[in-house]
Order: structure tokens, then sequence, then C-alpha cells
């Protein structure tokens, strides 16, 4: 025991230290416009800040006009959860819940608050992928038989702001309503 107590003695001096600092503020709020600005434009997903300004713009910019009837599909949820239209996004998604009727045929319906959430934490985990990038473009489209009939596979390659690319694969089936989201990796 004898040998933690520099270590513990070290971090009571440091803690006591960063918390004088951190004091520091008298009541009063030093935060720039500029800064505010930024936060305002900034939102934290995973640990990790986005830009999603960057998102929006990231996707605005893509060319339609070789994308095939799935890959527009998941272009319109990029769009639809970039701009936090969630309502639309939800027209994209297929519903997965307790309702069997509605399995593998029906979308997910955005004024339900359950299905609600669902939505919005799909959206958050595209509008993060998309924060991150510099840049993504459709790479492969395949089609495979799945339990739910017919599964097209789109991938999609996320170029990385520092480091490297993320590939990311939207599963789809075709229903009565379109293409649906079935799954995302």
């Amino acid at each position: 025991m004898k040998h933690l107590y520099p270590n513990l003695r070290t971090l009571f001096l440091f803690l006591l230290i960063v918390s004088l600092f951190s004091c520091k503020n008298d009541g009063k709020d030093e935060t720039t416009d500029a800064e505010k600005a930024k936060a305002d434009s900034i939102a934290l997903f995973n640990g990790e800040t986005i830009g999603v300004g960057n998102a929006e713009e990231l996707v605005a910019s893509k060319d339609e006009s070789k994308l095939n009837e799935a890959q527009l599909q998941i272009q319109k949820l990029l769009e639809s959860c970039v701009k936090k239209d969630y309502p639309n996004a939800a027209k994209t998604i297929m519903y997965r819940g307790s309702d069997q009727s509605r399995m593998g045929k029906d979308s997910f319906n955005y004024s339900n608050a359950n299905e609600a959430n669902t939505v919005k934490v799909t959206c958050d985990v595209i509008t993060g992928w998309l924060g991150t990038s510099k840049s993504y473009e459709f790479i492969s489209y395949t089609e495979e038989p799945s339990d739910m009939g017919m599964q097209y596979v789109v991938e999609v390659m996320f170029q990385k702001e520092k480091l490297g690319v993320d590939r990311h694969f939207f599963y789809l089936i075709k229903t009565s309503k379109g293409f649906l989201l079935a799954n995302m990796i």
C-alpha cells in the first residue's frame, strides 16, 4: 500500500488544480458568438462530433442520374435523414414490430411514438456516417434471395475526413410500397 500513496497524492493534486481552473468563471458566459454558431451546427454522435451542415451539402450534391431504383431509394433516405425529415424517412424503412400483418409489407408509421423513435435512431446512425465523411459513392448493387423474397443489397462507401473509408450495406425488400430498407450494417 505504501507505493500507492504517491499516485493517489498526484491524482488528488491534479483534480484540485483542474477544479480550481474550471470554477474560475464568476458566473459570466464567456462563449463567443462564433463558438455558439459552431455548436449549433455540430451534433454529437457516439462520442464523435459531426458537422450536420456538411452532411446536407454532401447529400444535396450527389448526381442521381446514374443510380438505379434501389440506390435512389437509399439516396432518398439519406436526404430525409440529414434534413431531419423523419416522416419521409419513415416511408422508406420497413416496419419491424409485433404486428405480423405489417411485417415485410409496410413502412414505419411516424405518427406512432415507438415507430418514430426507431426512425430517429436509424437517421442518427446514417447522419453519423455522413457527418464524418468527405464524400460517398454507391459501390455495388446485388440481388439475393431472403426469407421475405428477393433482397436487394446496396453497398455505399463513405470516404472519411481523416482516415480511410467505411463501407456500409443497405438491404432492401421490394414491396407494394416500393423498395423499403430492411436492414443496414
